[in-house]
C-alpha cells in the first residue's frame, strides 16, 4: 500500500508540472505564446462562436476548443440543444479524459478529488466510471450531476415554448445516453452523431 501510495504521489507531481491539455488548459506561458500569434484566427473563430453559442458546433468543443467550457445558459434553439446533447458525448480526439473541463465541477464535487488526481488516474487508464467505482462512487451519480448541469438548457428552451414537453422529455433522455456513454466509454466504441429528434 506504501508504494502505490508513494507512486500515486509521484505520478500527481509530474502531472502539475505539465500542461493539461486534454482538458483545454495550458500553462501560462504557453497560453501567453498561443494568444500573441493567433490573433487573426481568433477573429474567425469568435464569429463562428457567436452564430452558434459554442465552439463552431463541434463534437466536444465547446467554448474555447476541445474540452473548452459550454456556456449552457446561451442555448437559445434547438439547434444549439442538439449541439448540447452532441457535446456531452465529449471530444472522442482526447481517448478517456473526453475533454472533462465543461463538467469539471461536478466530477469535482462527485468523486471528491483534485483536478490533477482526476488526471493522474486517467492517464493511468481509468474511464470516468473507473474512477468512480475506485472511489466508492456510483458512476450514476456522475451521469445524474452532469445532466442537471446541462439539463438547464432543456430547462429553459421549454419554458420559452421553444419545445414541448414530450420533447423536453426525450432531448432530457437523450443527454442522459449521452453522458452515460461518456462516463462508462471502453476506449473503443465510436462516438454517436446526435441529430436530434427527427433522427
Amino acid at each position: 500500500m506504501k508504494i502505490r501510495t508513494t507512486v500515486a504521489a509521484l505520478a500527481l507531481s509530474v502531472s502539475l508540472a505539465l500542461p493539461l491539455a486534454a482538458c483545454g488548459t495550458a500553462d501560462d506561458s504557453a497560453a501567453a505564446s498561443t494568444s500573441t500569434t493567433s490573433t487573426e484566427s481568433t477573429t474567425s473563430t469568435d464569429s463562428t462562436s457567436e452564430t452558434t453559442g459554442f465552439g463552431g458546433g463541434m463534437p466536444g468543443g465547446g467554448q474555447g476548443g476541445p474540452g473548452g467550457s459550454v456556456d449552457v445558459s446561451s442555448v437559445t434553439t434547438e439547434e444549439q440543444l442538439v449541439e448540447l446533447v452532441q457535446d456531452a458525448y465529449g471530444d472522442p480526439g482526447l481517448d478517456l479524459h473526453r475533454g472533462h473541463q465543461p463538467v469539471e465541477d461536478v466530477l469535482d464535487e462527485v468523486l471528491g478529488i483534485s483536478h490533477e488526481e482526476l488526471h493522474v488516474r486517467m492517464d493511468a487508464g481509468q474511464g470516468l466510471a473507473e474512477v468512480a467505482e475506485d472511489l466508492g462512487v456510483n458512476p450514476q451519480e456522475l451521469i445524474d450531476g452532469m445532466v442537471a448541469k446541462y439539463g438547464v438548457a432543456i430547462d429553459t428552451l421549454l419554458a420559452d415554448g421553444t419545445i414541448t414537453q414530450e420533447e423536453a422529455d426525450q432531448y432530457l433522455a437523450d443527454l442522459e445516453a449521452a453522458f452515460e456513454f461518456r462516463v462508462t466509454w471502453d476506449g473503443e466504441e465510436a462516438t454517436p452523431t446526435y441529430s436530434g429528434l427527427d433522427a
